[in-house]
């Protein structure tokens, strides 16, 4: 029990705001292999949970990229970018129906509707722009 408190432990990471620092705790992995490999098979729906937080949270932020894990005695992290959160979120999704965790289906459509949301106002806002520059042209 004590070898996964350990496992656990994390670190702070603070994102500068204008008057503001919002603190995301970071999620550390073992570097091993081994260590790594049961780790993953002992904690994958909290790890699949962590994703999800992570996306979440970097849609409230408006991150374009969010690091989800970072490794033990390393300075190697996974990150993950906008354009790659709606196929983690599937993945997730699908995890869950696979292994009949029907109760954590509706956070991650939930979090799909925000990253949706979002996508559709940049769509929006990029559209606008395009349009913008166009009639400068024109001028």
């Amino acid at each position: 029990m004590s070898l996964f408190f350990f496992l656990l432990i994390s670190f702070d990471i603070y994102i500068g705001m204008p008057k503001k620092a919002f603190i995301y705790k970071n999620y550390v992995l073992p570097a091993d292999f081994l260590e790594m490999k049961n780790f993953i098979e002992n904690n994958k729906v909290h790890m699949t949970e962590r994703v999800v937080s992570s996306i979440e949270y970097a849609l409230e932020k408006k991150l374009s990229f969010i690091e989800v894990f970072s490794f033990k005695n390393s300075d190697f992290v996974i990150t993950l970018p906008l354009e790659n959160f709606k196929e983690n979120l599937e993945n997730v999704y699908n995890y869950y129906i696979e292994t009949e965790q029907y109760e954590l289906c509706s956070r991650v459509k939930s979090v799909e509707t925000k990253l949706i949301n979002v996508l559709n106002k940049k769509t929006a806002h990029e559209k606008k722009q395009t349009i913008k520059t166009k009639q400068s042209w024109i001028r």
